[in-house]
Formats: structure tokens, C-alpha cells, sequence
């Protein structure tokens, strides 16, 4: 019996092997005619995309990069508008495995954060408000998906907010979204300080 599971595997393997060589054949007869330049490479699902084979044609000499002026760093502002370009598919933020220096801020002075989605927050790896405020159209689009917010981030301004947070300009905040302490969850009504 050994000897027929044998004999079995031996045929299959030269049965790979002439479909193999037979396809070899078949390709280089109908793909011949392409010109090698570039080719465009279609599969089942994917996109097409533009591949590149010319590898003898001589390539030009770098051009040398020009050292620009150092310019003096410009201030984030709050009114600054998220980046307009956008590829329209979410896409998610880098977060952090653990929050720098072992302290998060304290995510709980944005409008609308309480404890349980701070939480989350720092389960998806936002820690800090640096990193809220790089979002970008196509990351607010994957948070919003993947929190289930329909537009919350951007109608309550999470990217303006976490802009002045960060960069620790709190008397711009406070005068734009109400003093931190009014900002806190089990107050009302935040922006007039009124307890519950």
C-alpha cells in the first residue's frame, strides 16, 4: 500500500511540473507582444496599476536639493482649517501603545468626552491632545465609523480644541469653550459653571 501512495505522489508531481513548463510556454508566446516599457497589471479585485519595466534605460542625475531658509516656527490657531485633502476613505490615526511619560492629558476637558469614551480613547491609543489635534478628514472619518458618532468630532470641534490644549494655551480655551473645571463631566451645564 506505501508503495502505491508513492507511485500516487511521483504523478502528481510530474503532472506540477509539465503544467509548470507548459505555462511558461503559453506565457512567453502571448505576452511577448507587450512592450516592455510599462505594462498595466489588472487583478480580480484590485485597481489597475502602472509597473515600470524598463531597467536598462539610463536614468537622469539627481538634481541637487536647495537647503531652505530657516523660517520661524508658525503658531497653531484655532480657527485653522483641517487639511483639505482628503482620499475619502477612512483611514485610522497612529495612537500609542501607553500614554508618554506614563500620564495622558486629561481628555476629559473636550466637549463631550466623559470617562467612558476617554476610555476608549486610550484603548484606540489617544492619549494626548497633540495627537487629536493632527487628525486629519480621512482619520476623523475612522473615528466617527468606528465610534459610531455621525459627524460629533467635527460638529463639536474636537480638532479645534485639542489645537490650543496642546499647545497649552488655556486663557484662548477657556475664553472659546468655557473655563476647564465648567468643562468636567457632572456639570450641566458647562459653560455657565451651574452644578447639576
Amino acid at each position: 500500500m506505501p508503495h502505491l501512495t508513492i507511485e500516487l505522489l511521483l504523478w502528481m508531481l510530474l503532472a506540477f511540473l509539465i503544467g509548470c513548463i507548459l505555462g511558461c510556454i503559453l506565457r512567453k508566446l502571448f505576452w511577448a507582444e507587450e512592450a516592455p516599457a510599462t505594462k498595466i497589471v489588472a487583478t480580480g479585485a484590485a485597481k489597475a496599476t502602472a509597473v515600470a519595466a524598463t531597467a536598462t534605460a539610463p536614468r537622469p542625475a539627481p538634481k541637487p536639493m536647495a537647503t531652505p531658509a530657516p523660517a520661524a516656527p508658525a503658531a497653531k490657531t484655532a480657527a485653522a482649517p483641517m487639511p483639505a485633502v482628503s482620499t475619502g476613505k477612512p483611514s485610522r490615526p497612529k495612537g500609542l501603545a501607553a500614554a508618554r511619560g506614563g500620564k495622558g492629558d486629561d481628555l476629559q476637558i473636550i466637549s463631550g468626552v466623559g470617562p467612558k469614551l476617554e476610555k476608549t480613547l486610550h484603548g484606540l491609543g489617544f492619549f494626548h491632545f497633540d495627537q487629536i489635534a493632527e487628525w486629519t478628514k480621512d482619520q476623523v472619518m475612522w473615528v466617527d465609523d468606528h465610534l459610531n458618532f455621525k459627524g460629533r468630532i467635527e460638529r463639536e470641534g474636537w480638532i479645534p480644541q485639542c489645537e490650543l490644549l496642546a499647545a497649552g494655551n488655556m486663557d484662548e480655551f477657556n475664553k472659546k469653550y468655557g473655563t476647564s473645571a465648567q468643562r468636567k463631566p457632572g456639570n450641566r451645564n458647562r459653560r455657565s459653571g451651574k452644578k447639576k
